[in-house]
């Protein structure tokens, strides 16, 4: 009897354990399963373009490089951005929120800049002296130049099928959507590109 009552007691715990495994595997498999879902990209990408039901929890990796302040405005040509994201997203207020990496990077992002410049006055007086002074601004920033990508948080890579299939203007608020504020931070510069202006309302896509 003591036996049976061991051989159960091992059982059960054997019984938990796979079922723990599993359950983890199953939830893994299925936030897989609804990244991979276009109907669901597509709408993670309006809500992203709403404000709706998207945060962002965290940021792995942040580097921004380029000429952009040149001497010379005209000698301003580009701009490299690694801006590497974790993004809690609630596609449905009666599921727990899907958690996952959505990365923006290029080599080489082609930008203009233009702006005014004075050099000051020198060799007067202290009331007469004028400090040098000036600003800058993107004129030009071409947002397709800038990859996107999803993955899980364990590092596989989602096809983001939805986003390949968007309308160009609908790519471009996206990426812009997510990183303008980080290049206006690291640059100090406006983005006063015509673009600027659309909206997601403007688009027949959401």
């Amino acid at each position: 009897m003591e036996n049976k009552n061991v051989i159960k007691i091992i059982n059960e715990v054997i019984s938990e354990f796979d079922f723990l495994g599993n359950d983890e595997h199953s939830k893994e498999q299925e936030t897989i399963d609804l990244l991979k879902n276009e109907d669901l990209q597509k709408q993670f990408i309006c809500d992203a373009l709403l404000n709706k039901n998207v945060k962002n929890i965290g940021v792995s990796d942040a580097r921004l490089g380029g000429n952009w302040d040149a001497e010379n405005f005209d000698d301003a040509s580009k701009l490299t951005i690694e801006y590497f994201l974790k993004i809690q997203y609630t596609y449905d207020p009666n599921k727990d929120p899907i958690i996952f990496d959505l990365d923006f990077d290029s080599d080489s992002i082609s930008i203009g800049v233009t702006g005014w410049q004075d050099s000051g006055r020198f060799g007067g007086t202290p009331d007469t002296d004028i400090e040098p002074s000036g600003e800058a601004w993107f004129d030009q920033l071409n947002w397709n130049d800038i990859d996107v990508t999803l993955f899980t948080t364990d590092g596989d890579e989602i096809p983001f099928v939805a986003f390949q299939k968007a309308p160009p203007r609908i790519q471009t608020l996206f990426i812009r959507n997510f990183t303008e504020g980080f290049i206006g931070k690291e640059t100090g510069m406006d983005i006063r590109t015509k673009e600027m202006k659309d909206k997601v309302q403007n688009v027949p896509y959401c």
